[in-house]
């Protein structure tokens, strides 16, 4: 999809917010650099409708995110659901935070469509086969601090674009957008270890996910603990691909986080048992907790995994 320009497709959905600071309850900040700086919930209140417009932003426009309900330990319970064609595209080549930045001291991950001109990681744009062309550029940022004029300049230069003509979203975890937008990421998560398995992801033409909507904590770790275990245990992924049967009678059953021999703790438990690093956790427990693939191929459908109540339940403090 080289004619296909990322940026260019989320752009409209940039400007709905934009235009719509006031009702999204975000506020809007043009930097000394020239950048528009979104906040959906550093300074500002934010709210659920601004995490959903970040989903289908740092889906760059290909997937439409909604508020739904499923139920849990016997309520229904708040989910978020996503659908995407072109998944592979969207969830990798720009959704997946992939970018390495400095903010305030520490290492904040940036994704969104900015990354296809950044090419951040290059092996993901290989693999894509995708060569983006913008001169708008377009980041979200899963931060508690808003960022300065320094990291703007620099996404800037890295994208190729002028500083006037970027845009930056911050959200922090213990911030609905930002939760919204965390466990908005099951197809990513999905598709990017099937990557790391091997598997042809741009064979897949179409995903659908759902995962559920935790509770805020005032505790960061808290929220990022029980977005993680939305997604490691509250997860549901639906794809459409064009596989062999036999590829998918072997990999689905592997797919999903309980392949894990880290499954069954609450990944705070799993957090700390890494020394609080992320890159020291098996990588396979970051999966959703049930996927599904129809092959094309067949019309067979495979399933594997499934919700883990126990864990949600204890994660999310639900009390009776």
């Amino acid at each position: 999809m080289k004619s296909l320009s990322l940026n260019r497709m989320a752009l409209p959905l940039v400007e709905e917010l934009v235009e719509g600071a006031d009702r999204y309850g975000i506020e809007v900040v043009e930097m000394a650099s020239g950048a528009t700086l979104l906040d959906l919930g550093v300074k500002a209140p934010g709210g659920v409708a601004a995490g959903l417009r970040m989903v289908e932003i740092c889906l760059a426009g290909l997937g439409r995110a909604s508020l739904s309900w499923s139920r849990l330990a016997g309520l229904d319970f708040p989910a978020v659901a996503v659908r995407v064609d072109a998944p592979a595209l969207a969830a990798l080549g720009s959704q997946m935070a992939g970018w390495k930045l400095s903010l305030v001291g520490r290492t904040a991950l940036g994704s969104g469509p900015a990354r296809a001109l950044a090419r951040k990681p290059k092996k993901i744009f290989r693999v894509l086969g995708h060569e983006e062309e913008s001169d708008v550029a377009i980041l979200a940022l899963e931060a508690d601090a808003l960022p300065g004029d320094d990291l703007a300049r620099e996404v800037a230069d890295a994208c190729g674009v002028r500083p006037s003509d970027l845009y930056i979203l911050v959200s922090p975890i213990n911030s609905m957008a930002g939760m919204v937008q965390v466990v908005g990421r099951m197809v990513e998560a999905c598709l990017l270890k099937m990557l790391n398995m091997g598997l042809d992801v741009n064979t897949v033409r179409s995903a659908m996910g759902l995962a559920f909507l935790p509770p805020l904590h005032p505790d960061p770790d808290v929220c990022m603990g029980r977005a993680n275990d939305s997604l490691l245990y509250g997860s549901s992924v639906w794809l459409t691909a064009k596989m062999d049967d036999e590829v998918l009678a072997e990999k689905t059953r592997k797919l999903p986080s309980s392949s894990s021999p880290s499954y069954g703790k609450p990944f705070l438990t799993i957090y700390e048992e890494a020394g609080r690093d992320f890159y020291s956790i098996d990588p396979s427990i970051f999966a959703p907790a049930r996927v599904v693939i129809t092959s094309l191929s067949s019309g067979r459908t495979y399933v594997a995994g499934g919700i883990n109540e126990r864990i949600l339940t204890m994660s999310f403090g639900l009390r009776a």
